[in-house]
């Protein structure tokens, strides 16, 4: 039995941040300053999270403002939650563990949803770069298989009226398969 492998990428600063998230919340419930929770949670990561995790704590350590010190965190899909609820805690008070698990919680449904739905869309994704050639391909076979017929339809203007009008049809369909998929985030 042939035994499939799952890629495990490194996590990226767009996917990363709900282990940042929980990260923080188990320095701060440590009882950790965020500076050092910054600090822990960054040398329990690695990559470009790692190092941005370092660089807000080195800001912070240098007496920098919280938001201007968090900000390569903020800049991250989601980012702003968590720089937000950081920011309200130091205001206002409150549980900052519970708030930043709950951020974590939250973005790692985001992840979750977003790979849901590239998987559920692959097959649509991947029809719609090959649909497009299905038309050349009929007139490379037609050319191939009846000559005759393929001389009447490229050398007679309703013939070639026909082939640009497909030719549009199909531009307009991908141009709003394009569209579709990015407003859905694809």
């Amino acid at each position: 039995m042939r035994r499939l492998r799952r890629a495990t990428a490194a996590p990226t600063p767009a996917t990363g941040l709900p282990d940042v998230a929980r990260a923080l919340a188990r320095g701060v419930s440590a009882g950790l300053p965020l500076v050092d929770a910054l600090a822990r949670g960054a040398d329990a990561m690695e990559g470009a999270l790692a190092e941005t995790m370092r660089a807000c704590a080195a800001e912070l350590r240098a007496g920098h403002p919280t938001r201007a010190s968090l900000q390569p965190l903020e800049s991250l899909a989601g980012g702003a939650m968590l720089v937000g609820a950081i920011e309200l805690h130091q205001e206002l008070g409150g549980d900052l563990v519970a708030s930043l698990n709950g951020i974590a919680e939250g973005l790692a449904d985001r992840e979750r949803l977003q790979l849901e739905a590239r998987a559920a869309t692959a097959q649509a994704r991947i029809a719609a770069r090959i649909v497009p050639l299905a038309p050349l391909a009929s007139l490379l076979m037609l050319v191939a298989l009846a000559p005759a017929s393929a001389d009447v339809l490229l050398r007679s203007a309703p013939g070639l009226a026909l082939i640009g009008i497909a030719g549009a049809m199909t531009g307009v369909a991908m141009l709003l398969l394009r569209r579709i998929a990015a407003r859905a985030g694809l």
